[in-house]
């Protein structure tokens, strides 16, 4: 008994290629298109400091991917975003002295977001606060295809005939 083999035929491997390259190229457009960061945030007499920056300010872009360990480093302290219609970060975490906490999330909303401390220990909690900036990414059109693919060619028309 014979076993016959079949060969792969040049249009279904040609076709294998080029659907294995848009989906590499695919996948590199969504990596490129996003960042992480990380950010030391920590609380201390009525202000909040923020690591790599002079102000109480968090900045990423759009798509960016946030890590933040949050500290305090005298009483208990607290960084909450509320949950509004300008905002889906809802957020709340509590932070004693040498008791840290750390989050992750994505920062798929474009805008300003404001960030404070939710506790009541003391009046001067009602004064800590910041900002999560998020810029909005730019669109990408993707990777640019090599000549001729996904492009119509026209050819010019055939001249028509007094008779037509």
């Amino acid at each position: 008994m014979s076993m016959l083999r079949s060969r792969p035929r040049p249009g279904v491997v040609a076709l294998s290629a080029t659907v294995a390259l848009v989906a590499i190229a695919a996948a590199g457009a969504v990596v490129a298109g996003q960042d992480r960061h990380e950010f030391d945030v920590v609380a201390r007499k009525y202000a909040y400091r923020v690591s790599g920056s002079d102000t109480p300010e968090i900045r990423v872009s759009q798509n960016d991917l946030v890590h933040i360990t949050f500290s305090t480093e005298d009483i208990p302290h607290s960084f909450t975003i509320e949950d509004t219609q300008a905002s889906h970060y809802r957020t709340m975490k509590r932070a004693e002295p040498g008791k840290p906490v750390s989050w992750d999330f994505r920062a798929d909303s474009a805008g300003r977001f404001r960030f404070y401390c939710s506790l009541t220990i003391d009046p001067g909690c009602k004064k800590m606060q910041g900002t999560l900036i998020v810029a909005p990414r730019p669109q990408s059109r993707g990777p640019v295809p090599p000549a001729g693919v996904g492009r119509l060619l026209r050819t010019p028309a055939a001249p028509r005939r007094a008779d037509d």
